[in-house]
């Protein structure tokens, strides 16, 4: 019992080495001109993000299922083949079609991770009795995330000017090696039905409508926080043709950037210390309308406190929305809710991202920066008004 007990602790420390290993990548920053690079038009481009996020609506509630019935371990190792499969594609694309395919393998990647890799930690605290400090803990991983993006996008960013293939070649090192890592997690236990893997995957998928119905405070949280992130990555990505147009450098832009990042690092270093000071319900009103602030400063000369307060916004309400899920949820449909949760931020993104590039082909980056926080605004006022 002490020895399963020591294996589980042991997961949070192997949890942070693979997390940050995944995380850094080497390709987030590069993929846009390095498929630029190969003969891909702007439009190609585009439509690589959107098969993307279409694919990850599509297979969330699907590989949270896998790893509610096969495993979290089992499902988080296989997100690392899946990434293989995407670097490789992505090594070798050639046109339209190996990155449409390649993009798809990316989503997969990304679904599979997406509630396994909570799940299996929350499980395990679960059964050493220190679920309490799940918040605590999930704040370090944001910071071990953060960190490890901001170092894979200079790293790669150094590989990239040397070759593109090296810094593709780099992460498919890096993925042998995190691979290596996810083997030695040890699976948590949680209550698994033994039934055929037709009905399995049946009374799986029923679960989440479940608790749709049960949970309604839960979901309008996870709506709400779904929405106010998919401004913040609407914002962050445009944000750089914005800055750009207005006569900034990418390498300035980088540099600008990393405010978000640290922005992020000190949310998730400090989301647990917020929780306790202040209680969720609090962090839930309050966060949205500093979301709101950081969308109208944007445009402003103080634009680098907005990347600030998104980066700092973004990681507290994840981490406390996080917490609150796992706290409410059963273990046996702790992944395919939290994949459930990672759906509605995917159905978000698919309408939020285009209709906010028309709007700014039509009003100007200006405007349309505005506009997205005057809709932020009225969502945050609704929220204050049902919270309260």
């Amino acid at each position: 019992m002490q020895q399963m007990e020591k294996q589980l602790k042991r997961n949070i420390p192997l949890t942070y080495l693979f997390e940050f290993g995944k995380n850094m990548g080497f390709t987030q920053a590069i993929w846009v001109t390095y498929l630029a690079f190969k003969g891909l038009s702007l439009v190609e481009i585009g439509l690589c993000e959107s098969v993307f996020h279409l694919t990850s609506m599509l297979m969330e509630l699907p590989t949270g299922m896998i790893a509610d019935i096969y495993g979290r371990k089992f499902s988080r190792l296989l997100g690392i083949v899946a990434n293989t499969i995407y670097l490789c594609l992505l090594f070798f694309v050639n046109g339209v079609p190996l990155a449409l395919l390649a993009f798809v393998f990316a989503a997969l990647s990304y679904n599979l991770e997406s509630g396994a890799d909570t799940a299996l930690i929350y499980d395990s605290m679960l059964a050493t009795g220190e679920s309490d400090s799940f918040t605590k803990i999930q704040g370090r991983r944001e910071v071990v995330l953060q960190s490890a993006s901001l170092i894979g996008i200079l790293v790669g960013g150094m590989l990239a000017d040397i070759d593109y293939r090296l810094a593709i070649l780099a992460a498919l090192g890096l993925g042998c090696i995190v691979f290596v890592i996810g083997l030695r997690f040890t699976e948590a236990p949680f209550p698994k039905e033994k039934l055929n893997m037709q009905t399995a995957f049946s009374a799986q998928f029923k679960k989440p409508w479940r608790m749709v119905k049960a949970q309604r405070q839960l979901v309008f949280h996870m709506v709400l926080v779904a929405i106010v992130l998919s401004s913040i990555t609407t914002a962050h990505y445009y944000a750089t043709a914005y800055l750009k147009g207005n006569g900034f450098s990418l390498s300035l832009i980088a540099l600008f950037l990393i405010l978000q990042a640290g922005g992020a690092i000190l949310g998730g270093a400090s989301a647990n210390y917020l929780k306790m000071r202040y209680g969720e319900d609090r962090l839930f009103r309050v966060v949205p309308v500093l979301i709101v602030v950081a969308l109208l400063l944007l445009t402003t000369p103080i634009f680098g406190l907005s990347l600030f307060l998104m980066g700092f916004s973004d990681s507290v309400l994840y981490v406390v929305l996080t917490n609150k899920i796992n706290r409410t949820i059963r273990s046996d449909e702790r992944a395919t809710i939290l994949s459930l949760n990672s759906m509605f931020f995917s159905i978000v993104m698919i309408v939020m991202f285009p209709a906010f590039g028309i709007l700014a082909d039509k009003t100007g980056l200006a405007s349309a920066f505005f506009l997205l926080a005057g809709a932020a605004g009225i969502l945050a006022l609704l929220n204050v008004v049902k919270i309260s």
